[in-house]
């Protein structure tokens, strides 16, 4: 059995949604130890989003919710969309905070979502997942007030290991319409979307993807990547933007 992904047909949302809604009833951490790599997201979201104690905080493709889960006694105001219907279902059933809410909506239109409402917008783990990237990020735009922050984690399209697998034929992506960004065309969508651009690199290891030996050396380099500064070495990308 073959330890890399067999990526799943998708040409439509619909595909998309109901590749997720087959994973929420069991969503799980596959990269590591959950909470710390919860811990890490978390740190580089709020660097970042620098959240407040009065920030309404969205979530776009929130999944079962953890990351507003583990912001709630912070912010004033939670909200998480997604596309996926059941990982809805899910993040409702786990939150209990009341100010927390979750709802159906599709990252591509936030029709939930009115302009100029929110104070940060968070998306971990999606925009690589999304058919239309930059309308997304130009509905993100639309509903972030004037002083607002936006934060997405997301794959780095230079990432060494990527663009070996890709010379070589391996499977590196869950679904067939998955998409890489490297840092120069996310300032380019940041830019053209209403956001002043801010790129960067996260701590991101497919280590879930990979046999053991290899997930120790991607380990291993994107320690040596982050003390040298080398972009090839990051397996993860940061994108960050505020209204301009």
């Amino acid at each position: 059995m073959s330890p890399f992904p067999t990526p799943t047909p998708a040409t439509t949302k619909d595909d998309v949604r109901a590749f997720f809604d087959d994973l929420a009833a069991d969503y799980a951490e596959r990269h590591g130890s959950a909470e710390a790599l919860l811990a890490h997201r978390l740190a580089v979201l709020d660097r970042h989003a620098q959240f407040a104690p009065s920030d309404t905080v969205l979530d776009v493709g929130c999944g079962p919710g953890t990351h507003l889960r583990a912001l709630a006694d912070r912010i004033d105001r939670g909200i998480g969309i997604d596309l996926s219907p059941e990982m809805v279902s899910t993040a409702r059933r786990r939150a209990t905070h009341p100010v927390l809410s979750f709802r159906v909506d599709d990252a591509e239109t936030l029709a939930s979502v009115p302009s100029d409402s929110v104070d940060a917008v968070i998306c971990v783990g999606v925009l690589e997942h999304t058919l239309r990237p930059a309308q997304a990020l130009r509905q993100v735009a639309r509903v972030l007030r004037p002083s607002g922050r936006f934060v997405a984690l997301t794959l780095n399209g230079h990432y060494w290991w990527y663009r070996l697998a890709d010379r070589l034929g391996l499977q590196t992506r869950h679904i067939a319409t998955d998409r890489r960004f490297a840092p120069p065309q996310a300032r380019h969508l940041l830019r053209e979307s209403g956001l002043a651009p801010d790129v960067g690199f996260w701590r991101f290891v497919p280590g879930g993807d990979l046999p053991a030996p290899l997930s120790a050396v991607c380990r291993a380099l994107d320690a040596l990547g982050r003390r040298l500064a080398v972009a090839s070495l990051r397996g993860g990308l940061r994108l960050s933007g505020r209204p301009c």
